[in-house]
């Protein structure tokens, strides 16, 4: 689901504004076809695992372009990153591409669960403390497309940033981490959905 608003001051007013604690660690779509237990079949794993290799691809990607075509680059740095260096951004893909590597084999999976699965959710990671670390993905993840905005890839790119980043959800969607990369280029450095459109929208 795409949400539209209206005007730049209410735009930058729901920028601003803090999400709450439930909301972090969560990508956002429609409600469908939810179950109680979270049970993932072995068609539903095969599709994460897919997802997991057009992440890989993507990331590869963005690291490629950041440390090899800086100058080139630049504008679309600007545009999700704003004023922070090609080199940190470079980084932070490649945690995220560590990430995507050591942590896919061991992270528990669950798959339309009820309980978490939510309002407009695409997927969700829990971790923290003594917990394992678990990826839920939700039915919207499985209706995305493989290429273009909120594709599958790119929705793992965004979970994965929570787990190898710690990153956080300041803003969802392309304009308002657009406005985050203007506003406030710190908070962008460690906003999930920056991560996601950045290697969605790399320019080819």
């Amino acid at each position: 689901m795409r949400k539209t608003f209206a005007t730049a001051a209410a735009l930058t007013a729901l920028m601003l504004a803090p999400l709450p604690v439930a909301a972090q660690g969560v990508k956002g779509g429609e409600r469908q076809g939810l179950s109680q237990n979270g049970a993932c079949s072995e068609e539903q794993r095969i599709t994460i695992r897919r997802g997991f290799s057009d992440a890989r691809q993507m990331t590869n990607a963005s690291i490629a372009a950041l440390t090899l075509q800086p100058e080139a680059i630049r504008p679309h740095l600007a545009r999700f990153f704003g004023n922070n260096p090609a080199g940190a951004i470079a980084k932070n893909f490649r945690a995220i591409s560590v990430g995507l590597d050591q942590r896919e084999s061991r992270l528990t999976y669950e798959c339309n669960r009820a309980e978490s699965c939510r309002g407009q959710t695409f997927a969700y990671v829990r971790w923290g403390g003594n917990a394992r670390e678990v990826m839920g993905v939700c039915p919207p993840f499985f209706r995305a497309a493989r290429t273009g905005q909120d594709s599958q890839g790119g929705i793992i790119v965004h979970e994965m940033s929570h787990l190898a980043l710690g990153t956080r959800d300041h803003a969802y969607q392309p304009a308002r981490a657009q406005v985050l990369a203007k506003e406030d280029p710190a908070a962008a450095q460690m906003n999930a959905d920056s991560y996601e459109y950045f290697a969605e929208f790399l320019p080819r």
